[in-house]
């Protein structure tokens, strides 16, 4: 299968619109737990997150998916606690970029990054229960399902179920060979 040349850059206040788009996708308001947040809030957010994971005061850290020259996703982690090695993670395709194997290279990508933070030991996610893709893109990485939270979350006025995935060093460390991290062509 071929490799689609995709690369983190970190996030910048000028990435606000494309990222407002990628919000307001179809697919994005049927199978996300987005909250209509003003612009003003999702602004601090690209203000206030880092890219840089060996920043030590940083517990959030955005950066935006570029291919072929194109903003076309997001990838985040919040709340990190170097004391527990923990980190939640998050991701969102622009639609068009879907399918295409573009979300599980990011994710990757991401996942190389935190990885480098030396007390990190877990990273999770969360999916809704519709989200087959995103639950595609974890089993993909070698997450394992830890549980489900029932109807933890409101997609569209309705509650729904989220599940939790996990992936511990050790597991990544096996699995990251067999994944093709450098860009096409090299």
């Amino acid at each position: 299968m071929h490799t689609p040349d995709v690369r983190l850059v970190p996030a910048r206040v000028e990435h606000l619109d494309v990222w407002l788009e990628m919000r307001a996708g179809e697919t994005s308001r049927r199978l996300l737990p987005l909250e209509d947040l003003p612009r003003e809030s999702l602004l601090r957010r690209l203000k206030e997150a880092s890219s840089d994971v060996m920043d030590l005061r940083a517990t959030n850290f955005r950066w935006m998916v570029e291919s072929e020259g194109r903003i076309i996703g997001t990838v985040s982690a919040r709340e990190l606690s170097r004391f527990h090695g923990r980190v939640e993670v998050g991701y969102m395709l622009a639609e068009g970029n879907l399918g295409r194997g573009l979300g599980t290279r990011a994710v990757a990508l991401l996942l190389e990054q935190l990885f480098t933070i030396p007390s990190l030991y877990h990273v999770w996610l969360t999916t809704t229960v519709a989200n087959l893709a995103s639950q595609g893109v974890a089993r993909k990485l070698g997450f394992r399902m830890e549980g489900v939270l029932r109807g933890h979350c409101i997609v569209q006025g309705e509650r729904m179920d989220q599940q939790v995935w996990g992936l511990l060093r050790p597991e990544w460390e096996a699995r990251r060979g067999a994944l093709s991290l450098e860009p096409p062509g090299r």
